[in-house]
């Protein structure tokens, strides 16, 4: 396992304790807020030229960041999915997030779907595939384009970007197969710990060297955020590179890994499965920093996350 970082280390010494989560679902969520509590100051506003709109449709909560050329431009259409391991909801880091990608003329919807272990899945999952579906068939009420729209996912968020391609792809959606244009995925969660790909097997030791004492998430956490979510290890539903058969028939993705993170090698195997399929794939990597290193505004390294994944989400949809 690779040293942390010097900021990531002086960002640890400004807050007198190493991040981690742990304990039960309310105890996980309770430290998320006071931790983006702490860092809220250092979010600027959401520019206004980024217009927010809340709403509900059936069993989900969206928000949608639309830019104010969208009134006068049809606009591609990004569909967002938040981390937390399935079990903690989204936080200011994902507005701002959201927002940015919007910043470079793209209309993002975040889709906040139902958490675990209130609802066990499918749950998560269902209402991922029915808020892409939902987006798909009012993209132009926002001023949106349906025949470019993409998913991006941030860790179990980024599993069901990827997840909800797999169903639409399969035929398992209201919408044509070829629908999700593309996919951009950060620190994702791509797989289970206890069912490896043979062929990556001897390569995945992510979960092995950050099982305990890392920052913001544990491969222990990890492992609890499973069985909180009840989502089955060998489920191609929410472990979809596990299916082979749908590989080659993926969108070009935009993969972001960081170096001292449990679900590293998930995104290394992505990356490789991808080119080994022949789909088009871009990747970021970033050494000696923690899973979604990048809610930290004040890090150096958050600045170069930003032009990245900016530049990554343009890839993908080909602006």
């Amino acid at each position: 396992m690779g040293d942390y970082s010097e900021s990531w280390l002086k960002f640890e010494e400004y807050l007198g304790v190493r991040p981690i989560l742990n304990g039960t679902a309310d105890e996980m969520r309770v430290m998320q807020e006071e931790m983006m509590a702490a860092l809220a100051a250092q979010y600027p506003p959401i520019p206004d030229s980024i217009k927010t709109h809340d709403g509900v449709h059936d069993s989900f909560n969206y928000r949608i960041f639309c830019p104010a050329a969208a009134k006068s431009d049809k606009l591609p259409v990004g569909v967002y999915y938040h981390p937390g391991g399935l079990v903690i909801g989204p936080s200011i880091a994902d507005d701002y997030f959201c927002a940015a990608v919007a910043s470079s003329k793209i209309i993002v919807i975040s889709i906040m779907y139902r958490l675990s272990p209130e609802h066990k899945a499918p749950a998560h999952l269902e209402d991922a595939l029915s808020g892409f579906e939902w987006a798909y068939n009012n993209a132009a009420e926002f001023g949106g384009d349906s025949t470019r729209i993409y998913a991006i996912g941030v860790s179990a968020g980024a599993g069901l970007a990827i997840s909800v391609t797999r169903k639409v792809l399969l035929g398992q959606s209201s919408l044509p197969p070829d629908t999700v244009k593309g996919i951009a995925v950060f620190c994702p969660v791509a797989l289970h710990p206890d069912h490896i790909p043979k062929y990556y097997k001897s390569t995945h030791t992510s979960y092995t060297e950050m099982e305990n004492n890392v920052p913001l998430l544990n491969a222990s956490t990890m492992r609890l955020f499973f069985d909180l979510a009840g989502n089955n290890a060998e489920s191609e539903d929410y472990f979809p590179i596990r299916d082979s058969n749908i590989l080659g028939r993926l969108s070009p993705m935009y993969v972001c890994t960081s170096e001292l993170d449990p679900v590293r090698d998930d995104g290394m195997v992505l990356v490789a499965s991808l080119k080994d399929s022949r789909i088009p794939v871009k990747s970021d990597h970033y050494l000696g920093l923690p899973h979604c290193f990048w809610i930290v505004p004040s890090l150096p390294e958050t600045r170069t996350f930003y032009e990245n994944a900016i530049t990554g989400v343009q890839w993908v949809i080909g602006i």
